[in-house]
C-alpha cells in the first residue's frame, strides 16, 4: 500500500533485449570499430565471456576490460560523438515494435518513464531523450581531464544496482502503479518492485 503515492504511474524499462532486440554494447562497437575487430577480442576472451551467464566471471570486470581495450586514452568527446551517432542513426533499427508501442502508451498516459540499463548512457540518452523518456540511468565511464581512463565511474548497472540508482533520483513508493519491463536475472530486483512486472514480454516476473 502506497498511502503517499502521487496519482501518476511509473514505468521502468531495461534496454538491451527489452526495448532493443540485441546487446547494444557489442552492436555499438561493431558499428564503430567493425565486426572483425570486436569478435577478435571476444574470441580471445571466450572462456571469460562464457563465464558471465554461468556466474563464473564478474560481468562488471569483463565489461570494463572490453571498454578499456577500445577506449582507454581516447578523448571523451570522440567517444560521445560516436555514441550519439550510433544512438540516432543505427540503434533505432534494433528496437522492438511491441516495446515501442508499450512505451508510447506509457508516455501518452503521462507516466514517468525511465530506462535503467547496464549499457553505457552515452549511446542510450540521445535516442531516449528524443523519444520522450525523462531519464536514463546507465553504467558510466570514468573521464579524467577530458580523456577516458578505460575504467567504469559507476558499478555495472544491473541487479541491486538498478534499484540503488533508481532511489537516487526518486522514491518509487510515491508512484502508483509501477510497471517494469526486463529480460534477464539482472532485472529481477526491478521487476520485484513493480505492481505489473513484464519479463521477456510475458506478464509476471
Amino acid at each position: 500500500m502506497r498511502g503517499s503515492a502521487v496519482s501518476r504511474g511509473l514505468a521502468l524499462f531495461d534496454f538491451d533485449k527489452t526495448l532493443s532486440d540485441r546487446d547494444t554494447l557489442f552492436d555499438f562497437h561493431c558499428c564503430h570499430f567493425g565486426t572483425f575487430r570486436v569478435y577478435s577480442w571476444a574470441l580471445r576472451h571466450f572462456p571469460t565471456l562464457l563465464g558471465c551467464p554461468l556466474g563464473w566471471s564478474d560481468r562488471g570486470a569483463v565489461k570494463q576490460a572490453f571498454l578499456r581495450h577500445f577506449w582507454k586514452g581516447v578523448p571523451y568527446e570522440d567517444f560521445a560523438q560516436a555514441a550519439r551517432k550510433y544512438s540516432l542513426e543505427k540503434m533505432p533499427r534494433t528496437l522492438r515494435p511491441r516495446a515501442l508501442e508499450v512505451l508510447q502508451k506509457h508516455l501518452e498516459r503521462g507516466d514517468r518513464v525511465l530506462v535503467i540499463s547496464a549499457s553505457i548512457k552515452e549511446w542510450l540518452e540521445p535516442w531516449c531523450f528524443d523519444a520522450g523518456i525523462s531519464q536514463v540511468l546507465g553504467t558510466e565511464m570514468e573521464v579524467r581531464d577530458g580523456v577516458l581512463t578505460g575504467s567504469l565511474q559507476t558499478p555495472n548497472c544491473r541487479g541491486p544496482e538498478k534499484i540503488r540508482r533508481l532511489r537516487e533520483v526518486l522514491l518509487p513508493e510515491e508512484y502508483s502503479p509501477i510497471y517494469a519491463y526486463g529480460d534477464s536475472d539482472g532485472d529481477k530486483e526491478m521487476l520485484a518492485l513493480a505492481d505489473f512486472p513484464v519479463y521477456r514480454w510475458r506478464t509476471g516476473s
